[in-house]
């Protein structure tokens, strides 16, 4: 017999030490909100399954079998809902530890995860086995969550690593009620907490095991907007995706302290504010405070990954060139001080409160969409994605093109100008992809970031310049300002010595992207 239950699970995931889930155990917030139900305490078995190729994981879809009592539950789950918390979830009892697809009963469901498959093996690829302590809370009448608190390990079961990594997560899903009540008793279960909101799931968590990339820094990803959304459901979903970029590249920073991690996420940052930006009006009005804390969290991302960039692809290079010459050492010193501080202020930062509580506010936004309550532009915010799209797009390239045009005759400030307005375009292009023929979408963003590439490029030698000015002045008189103002004019000499070819070569590239229609025409 084989029962179907379809469904959304809502749910907010929190991750941390098992120190911090016993405080919040004991916490007499959770205690008052539990009223008088009792905890319950269980283990937990499952197996997820996929091909060789894990066909299904780049299908967007999650697929385990799990003993429960008696019985084995096989769950899909698949992402991709109105908010950063909601996934479709469709569970059916099979009758044993192994995946079962025909069982399912869901057309569409079969049929999507049959395409994935395309008649592949499906193998066991991890497990996930855990202790889990739960509890019913009702912060209010009409509102139930169920707490959780799981500890356990994922143990890979081959792949290119076998390997094992702990969980430790506290999970609160939505039983009955409004989103919103879920984001308020998040809020004051996690306050002055170590727990940071994750967004990714144990089954994102056990392929990164199987692939041997737990806390691997993640790129952007593709944004996706049905054709038939509204411009506000686009709005949601860019959040949403921002904020899962950010959220996925946490561990990159804390624990592996990959350089490539704070660029990753301060490209999710920098997606975020060029989505304010393009949307403006009401959307921008109603996230103003939001905004502000953005901004906050990208200037301390900035600081480090400036001087990652300078250390490693502006200074080394110039450096390597000019052969030994002991004067460059005092400005490599001064700057590997000032990237050890600038690192420990981004730990600082993403191990803070203020950190955590940004995290769940932008959550929030995708549950609240506080817009609403704006009355600047209303009617934007229900036109089709597909309009608002094209209106936004011409804009931002009309914007571009108006200092392209001159491209052969740009000064330093004006290419840094359209260096900027590149970036911001090729955002809004990612943003809205999904409306458009991928073919011609990828060889557009391809055209572009070869256009990003040179004039990054060419902007090294102004980096180099300011950053150097900015250690002369915070040096003073000392016996070392010499040597670096030295050592800087080799470096940004040695950029400007490349200037003419990066010229030419950005006149070739931006003639090639030329000869490209625009997509949303």
């Amino acid at each position: 017999m084989c029962v179907q239950l379809m469904g959304h699970e809502t749910e907010l995931k929190f991750v941390g030490s098992e120190d911090a889930l016993a405080r919040l155990r004991r916490s007499p917030a959770l205690r008052r909100l539990a009223r008088k139900k009792r905890p319950r305490t269980y283990a937990l078995s499952a197996t997820y399954f996929d091909t060789s190729d894990f066909a299904l994981r780049d299908a967007g879809f999650g697929l385990r079998v799990r003993r429960e009592g008696g019985q084995f539950i096989q769950t899909v789950k698949s992402a991709g809902g109105p908010d950063v918390a909601t996934r479709t979830e469709l569970k059916t009892i099979v009758a044993e530890l192994a995946p079962n697809v025909q069982a399912i009963d869901d057309k569409a469901v079969r049929r999507a995860l049959e395409k994935a498959i395309q008649g592949k093996e499906l193998k066991p690829v991890f497990t996930v086995e855990m202790n889990r302590t739960s509890v019913v809370l009702t912060p209010k009448r009409g509102t139930e969550l169920e707490a959780a608190f799981d500890i356990g390990a994922i143990q890979s079961l081959g792949g290119k690593a076998a390997a094992r990594t702990p969980v430790a997560e506290f999970e609160l899903e939505l039983l009955k009620g409004n989103p919103l009540d879920l984001i308020a008793c998040a809020r004051e279960l996690t306050s002055d907490l170590a727990l940071v909101l994750s967004l990714q799931s144990k089954s994102a968590r056990g392929y990164a095991l199987a692939e041997d990339t737990i806390d691997s820094p993640a790129g952007a990803g593709r944004v996706v907007i049905l054709g038939g959304a509204s411009a506000e459901d686009a709005f949601g979903q860019i959040l949403s995706h921002c904020l899962r970029h950010l959220l996925d590249n946490w561990g990159a920073v804390v624990h592996a302290r990959d350089p490539e991690g704070v660029h990753q996420m301060r490209v999710a940052l920098r997606r975020l504010r060029s989505a304010l930006t393009l949307f403006g009006g009401s959307f921008r009005l109603a996230l103003r405070d939001l905004e502000a804390e953005v901004r906050w969290l990208a200037g301390v991302l900035g600081q480090a990954r400036d001087l990652d960039v300078f250390q490693e692809d502006v200074f080394r290079p110039a450096a390597a060139a000019h052969g030994e010459d002991g004067s460059l050492d005092a400005l490599a010193t001064v700057v590997r001080t000032r990237r050890r501080i600038a690192w420990h202020g981004v730990h600082e930062a993403l191990e803070s409160e203020r950190f955590r509580k940004l995290a769940l506010d932008m959550a929030g936004v995708t549950f609240s969409r506080p817009w609403r309550g704006h009355s600047t532009d209303g009617e934007a915010a229900e036109r089709a994605a597909i309009g608002f799209a094209r209106e936004r797009l011409d804009r931002c390239y009309r914007r571009a093109m108006k200092l392209g045009r001159r491209i052969g005759e740009l000064d330093a400030g004006e290419r840094h100008e359209l260096r900027i307005r590149l970036k911001k375009f090729r955002y809004a292009v990612d943003f809205f992809s999904s409306l458009y023929p991928r073919r011609a979408i990828k060889r557009y963003l391809k055209r572009l970031s070869e256009l990003q590439d040179v004039l990054g490029a060419m902007n090294d030698a102004a980096v180099a310049r300011t950053l150097v000015r900015d250690i002369l002045v915070a040096q003073g008189d000392g016996g070392s300002a010499a040597s670096i103002a030295y050592a800087g004019g080799i470096v940004a000499g040695w950029h400007l010595g490349h200037m003419r070819a990066r010229a030419k070569q950005l006149t070739r590239r931006w003639k090639r992207f030329m000869k490209l229609e625009p997509i949303w025409a």
